[in-house]
């Protein structure tokens, strides 16, 4: 199956496209993730192929189609990176793509419950917007979002300079010790008769005064306020220089922020059950003449709760055809269906059957005995 069928057969809804395009490319695009954010691989590759499950209909050259798949590997891996974080130093990252990928993305492609259907709609809206082509839009791309980036930087940087110079300002007008140039003592103070100098009004506190008890009972003194208020001016000292204007600085305390708000969780599958086969292997014998078996039935169970979407894999490039009903479908809590297997062929061969959940095997033994006459013997 080349990729101009894998396309048409995952268009036209059949699973053995979506695990023919996983067997095929799902290792690759592991290893491209892999190399670029290794702990987003795992989750990159996933939705790439839920993605794919859904979109890949649109993509006008099949023949494209694993340029398309790395194409959105990248951004998912891009994305994942982004909104999960870095994720703890003693957390190990996978070096190989788990075996169980591939079953549970067939699985969740194949669920056709609310939930499953619910998870594949978000997967793909949060992927982004797509171009006529099919590719994903350059809008989602990563040189947009850093040159995003490096505008928030500037900006913050340009916020904190400001503050600062609001805050220099705040702090020249506040006023410190300077002093004269000419006889070395601040500006408004004057000496006074031993040489020391003498105080003036604006260099005092100007702290409102706390009211204290009056001669008179029942009465307390007004307390004046601030801009009022003023020590005694030496003599010889000239009027009074006028308070420093006084600069308000806001400040938010920490408890105001909103603490940043988690990003979204990705809904967890429903919890279900495990498959059991019987028996887990098969031999069809089509010997001709014989009066051989052309097909075979196992049964498949659900254990432990329901099996929302199994799936059952033909490997490809096999040297006859295996046809295997029903390939996809759900069980209810302790519910069984039964699997026919049958095969076309002119010669032996052994193949394993998959079946998702679970990556349970079954064997297939195809048997073929070719009758060789003897021409020499007369009838």
């Amino acid at each position: 199956m080349d990729d101009a069928e894998i396309v048409a057969t995952i268009a036209a809804g059949e699973l053995d496209g979506l695990a023919a395009a996983l067997d095929r490319y799902a290792v690759s695009l592991f290893e491209y993730c892999h190399s670029m954010a290794p702990e987003a691989a795992v989750d990159a590759v996933h939705d790439t192929f839920i993605v794919a499950w859904c979109k890949v209909a649109d993509l006008r050259e099949p023949d494209k189609l694993f340029s398309w798949l790395e194409t959105v590997a990248g951004n998912e891996c891009f994305r994942h990176t982004l909104t999960d974080g870095e994720p703890p130093l003693d957390q190990a990252q996978p070096a190989e793509m788990p075996p169980g990928l591939p079953g549970r993305v067939i699985s969740e492609c194949a669920d056709e419950t609310p939930a499953g259907r619910a998870l594949r709609v978000w997967v793909t809206n949060r992927a982004g917007p797509y171009d006529r082509d099919g590719f994903p839009a350059a809008s989602i791309g990563r040189p947009r979002y850093l040159a995003g980036r490096g505008r928030i930087a500037v900006a913050a940087a340009l916020a904190v300079l400001a503050v600062a110079g609001v805050a220099s300002a705040a702090l020249v007008s506040a006023g410190g010790p300077r002093h004269d140039a000419a006889s070395g003592n601040a500006p408004g103070t004057a000496t006074g008769a031993s040489g020391a100098p003498a105080t003036s009004g604006a260099s005092l506190p100007t702290t409102p005064a706390s009211p204290v008890a009056s001669a008179r009972a029942g009465r307390v003194p007004r307390a004046r306020s601030s801009s009022a208020s003023a020590a005694p001016r030496a003599m010889g000292t000239g009027p009074a220089q006028p308070s420093p204007p006084t600069v308000m600085v806001a400040t938010i305390p920490p408890s105001a922020v909103p603490p940043p708000q988690p990003p979204p969780q990705q809904p967890l599958p429903p919890a279900q059950g495990v498959l059991a086969e019987n028996p887990p292997r098969l031999v069809l014998d089509l010997s001709g003449g014989g009066g051989g078996a052309r097909a075979k039935v196992f049964q498949l169970t659900a254990e432990n709760g329901p099996v929302n979407g199994y799936t059952i894999v033909v490997p490809p490039n096999l040297p006859g055809t295996l046809i295997v009903s029903p390939l996809s479908g759900s069980l209810p809590p302790g519910g069984s269906v039964r699997i026919t297997v049958s095969a076309v062929a002119t010669a032996a061969f052994t193949a394993d059957l998959t079946i998702y959940p679970g990556d349970i095997v079954v064997q297939v033994t195809v048997k073929v005995t070719v009758k060789v006459h003897d021409k020499g013997k007369d009838g």
